[in-house]
């Protein structure tokens, strides 16, 4: 858990004399600081050394890593809707405190490609009154609970010694009526929010995978029993956990390999609803497999076994087919072994992300009952 510090920061004026983005800068000290004045991508490219001379797309992607940007609180918060109808995925609201993706370096992160060209660099969002006055605004407006998920576009924990977000926004939360936070991460940077006032309403959310395939593709996180010791930690202080196991990789000896992999979470903590995920990318990565990924990694070689998850649209002009995966048959039987997995130890609620709704039917989880973990509650996803 040390402290992770950028290799440049580009600050936007209008937060010059903000108390946390002052914060950051000390915490970064001897780090370079530029201050901009617009925060349209092409300028703050241009002005950094890091981002301006980086060459071709593997360095801009590594190079985007290392460079933070620190924001004014606009647009902090919106919904996400899935596009693809023919996707399963419920709608939720996003707070991005965070975005761009994050340090670690996951070879099959989607946001790898999402962030490449249009903003290639870590993005934190300060001026936290004005946040929260942006969610307790939308709050006024409905007695239902609303989740705000901040693991959408990037890794709030992760990125958390350095914002402190969540030392102001989980105890406001705490005191809210019908506001419930909600991270997913891979960090174990949990230590600092363990005696915050939480009241049980921040849902804390580990993405984990099996050991060897974590050391393999998840560059630069921290290893699969460093973020369970992490939830574990968080459970015993109370906080609502759920696990996110994805994506799987039918490797040599998956099955062994997940089975194990299940029983150590289950032997560890006790998650309130787990959310499962098979390899799977975004059209871009197939056309650019041979550059998107590090020397010597072997994804390209199960994309090169992958085609597209849905037919054509019908009546589009793009040619739109959805992501690349495996075959419906293949993803059903991965799953289907996870579900057996883990109904051996727990009888919580299980949900496939971002999903055709033939896999939901075909390992027989309940579309009306969509429990993923990105909801406060079940939702029904049988409508078209």
């Amino acid at each position: 858990m040390n402290l992770w510090r950028p290799k440049e920061l580009i600050i936007h004026e209008d937060v010059r004399d903000d108390e946390t983005a002052k914060s950051i800068v000390r915490r970064c000290r001897g780090v370079p600081v530029t201050y901009v004045t617009s925060g349209r991508s092409k300028d703050i490219v241009a002005a950094s050394p890091t981002l301006s001379t980086a060459s071709g797309l593997f360095d801009k992607i590594q190079r985007g890593k290392q460079v933070l940007y620190v924001a004014p609180a606009r647009a902090a918060v919106d919904e996400f809707k899935m596009a693809d109808r023919r996707m399963v995925c419920p709608h939720f609201q996003r707070l991005k405190c965070s975005s761009n993706g994050c340090y670690f370096a996951c070879e099959w992160c989607y946001l790898r490609l999402t962030y490449r060209a249009a903003h290639p660099f870590i993005t934190v969002r300060v001026q936290y009154d004005k946040i929260w006055n942006q969610i307790t605004k939308k709050l006024h407006k409905t007695n239902d609970g609303v989740l705000y998920n901040s693991g959408e576009l990037g890794d709030s924990l992760s990125l958390n010694r350095l914002t402190r977000a969540m030392e102001y926004f989980i105890p406001r939360f705490a005191g809210s009526a019908n506001g419930y936070p909600f991270s997913l991460s891979k960090s174990d940077n949990v230590d600092d929010i363990l005696k915050l006032r939480h009241n049980g309403r921040t849902i804390l959310t580990w993405s984990l995978n099996a050991p060897e395939i974590s050391k393999r593709y998840e560059i630069g996180a921290p290893p699969f029993k460093k973020r369970l010791e992490a939830a574990r930690k968080a459970q015993e202080a109370g906080y609502p956990v759920r696990v996110r196991l994805d994506p799987i990789v039918n490797v040599d000896g998956w099955e062994k390999i997940y089975a194990r992999t299940i029983g150590e979470i289950f032997d560890t903590i006790a998650p309130q609803r787990v959310t499962l995920g098979t390899l799977r990318f975004e059209p871009g990565f197939h056309r650019l497999r041979k550059s998107i990924f590090s020397a010597g990694c072997d994804l390209r070689t199960y994309l090169d076994r992958m085609t597209p998850m849905f037919r054509q649209a019908r009546g589009t002009k793009k040619k739109k087919v959805g992501k690349y995966s495996f075959s419906e048959e293949t993803r059903s039987k991965i799953f289907s072994f996870a579900i057996e997995e883990i109904r051996r130890r727990s009888d919580c609620p299980i949900a496939l992300c971002k999903e055709a709704r033939a896999v939901w039917k075909g390992v027989g989880l309940d579309l009306s009952r969509c429990a993923c973990v990105c909801q406060l509650h079940a939702v029904n996803m049988m409508r078209p």
